[in-house]
């Protein structure tokens, strides 16, 4: 009785051994299942839209119906230890792919992963963030959608509406190397007797002081596409509403907040296009070769409201192309 019980557990031990080595393996190398990793900077508007385009596009593909893919998000909520935590986990799990939102994030997952296939959605300046060695090819395993903002026509629309402005107030995170390239070339393109005031923030708890600093000193404030003054613009809104500056963005949601004007992409419709360079990588182009993706015709909207609070007249700006002014 002993002995078979003995030559069960040994069939049973067998068995189980067998069926481990039948199973397939779940890992990013296995030619009909795709791993992919979304991952987030921080949680702000313009990511959530991001986010919800991408996966529309990707899921919907045909690659998507013929292949078992599997997404999932993570979000270091600004945290950059957590950032380098989420990097080191993709350094050992080796997903097939990582569609980033953030470029610290992007630059921080090339650092730690590099042999790791990375699509980056909405960064500005891919070169200057040392992401990619030029425009029309990142060199890498790295293809990106740019939210670069033609800085020249958003300075024209800002002298255009609110002519009176000469100080133009500047809010920005150095630390965030899209934000340094804009307003690099900002101070490039300022004309007409157009000053810049610029203030550094490294986290949004920064802003109050910041704007306390510029009370009196400015006659507007412009905010470039920067995840960390982008998440505080409710408290920048609501200071330029207090004291009657002309707030001016990138994100057409900071219309809510009191911004009178925005210059502004579709960032669902970025996101659907991050996801079709990811689909021609995965259907086997060579991602250093393609060109970083630029929009060259952005939204403008003008809230008319806060255009009203301010006393500007859109008389010379209703029925524009590419304008839309907001009831």
């Amino acid at each position: 009785m002993k002995k078979a019980s003995i030559a069960i557990a040994v069939i049973v031990v067998l068995l189980a051994f067998v069926l481990v080595r039948m199973r397939p393996k779940l890992d990013g190398n296995q030619k009909d299942f795709f791993r992919v990793e979304i991952v987030s900077q921080v949680e702000i508007d313009p990511i959530i839209q991001l986010r919800k385009g991408f996966r529309d596009e990707f899921t919907n593909s045909q690659f998507a119906r013929t292949k078992t893919v599997t997404l999932s998000e993570v979000n270091a909520q600004g945290d950059q230890a957590l950032m380098n935590q989420i990097a080191d986990k993709i350094a050992v799990d080796k997903p097939n792919l990582v569609y980033v939102l953030g470029t610290s994030a992007a630059q921080t997952i090339q650092k730690r992963a590099p042999d790791i296939l990375l699509v980056q959605g909405a960064v500005t300046d891919p070169v200057a963030a040392g992401l990619a060695a030029s425009w029309t090819g990142s060199g890498r395993k790295y293809v990106a959608t740019s939210d670069l903002p033609p800085i020249a026509t958003q300075l024209r629309l800002i002298q255009e509406l609110t002519p009176k402005i000469k100080r133009l107030g500047v809010i920005y995170n150095p630390g965030e190397s899209n934000s340094v390239a804009v307003v690099s070339r900002l101070r490039g393109e300022v004309r007409g007797g157009l000053r810049l005031v610029e203030k550094p923030i490294s986290n949004s708890a920064d802003v109050a002081t910041v704007l306390a600093a510029l009370q009196g000193r400015i006659d507007g404030i412009y905010i470039p596409p920067d995840n960390t003054a982008h998440s505080a613009l409710p408290v920048i809104g609501k200071f330029c509403r207090d004291n009657r500056l002309p707030l001016y963005a990138s994100v057409r949601s900071a219309l809510d907040s009191g911004a009178l004007a925005t210059m502004s992409l579709d960032f669902v419709e970025l996101g659907k296009e991050s996801a079709d360079l990811a689909l021609q990588v995965l259907n086997g182009s060579d991602p250093g070769s393609i060109p970083i993706q630029v929009n060259r015709n952005p939204a403008v909207s003008i809230s008319s409201s806060t255009a009203g609070f301010l006393g500007v007249d859109l008389a010379a700006f209703e029925g524009k192309p590419n304008i839309v002014v907001i009831k």
